[in-house]
């Protein structure tokens, strides 16, 4: 009988711990170890009045673990979690160089819909506005999407 406690008790530890640490490995442990302790209590043969009381004790046990877990992570935040908050330190996702709309340049290498142009003497990844532009075709720079800058076809006329 003192071993269904021990494990309940572990049960219900290893489905708190599950609130702090990634994978779902802690909970299933835990609901393992919880329904164990049920079925050593049934294989004791201690009655069905006392397996009644003790399931319905661990179902409130589990309520009142779940809740107090929540407060836990609410209280705590973002510092009392295994993340680090400098983990991201230093990364900063592509974009393109806004100063480069509106300047013409030409196609260096075919855009079918995305390639390379050479705009002031520098190569950037683009993508044409209008479809398939063959190389050396001059373009104007009319925007941007991450790292990739977006142009159309110059007209002649």
């Amino acid at each position: 009988m003192i071993l269904a406690f021990l494990l309940a008790l572990g049960g219900l530890l290893m489905i708190y711990f599950e609130f702090f640490l990634p994978g779902g490995i802690m909970g299933a442990i835990g609901t393992i170890l919880m329904i164990l302790s049920v079925f050593i209590l049934v294989y004791e043969n201690i009655g069905p009045v006392f397996l009644f009381f003790y399931v319905g004790a661990l179902i409130i046990s589990l309520i009142f673990c779940v809740r107090f877990a929540l407060k836990r992570v609410k209280k705590t935040g973002a510092s009392g979690t295994i993340y680090l908050d400098s983990d991201q330190a230093g990364f900063f996702a592509s974009k393109y160089n806004k100063d480069l709309i509106g300047k013409t340049g030409i196609v260096s290498a075919d855009l079918r819909p995305s390639g390379y142009i050479q705009v002031d003497g520098q190569y950037y990844q683009a993508v044409s506005k209008t479809g398939y532009l063959q190389k050396g075709t001059k373009i104007e720079v009319v925007g941007g999407q991450g790292a990739r800058l977006i142009c159309k076809h110059i007209n002649k006329d």
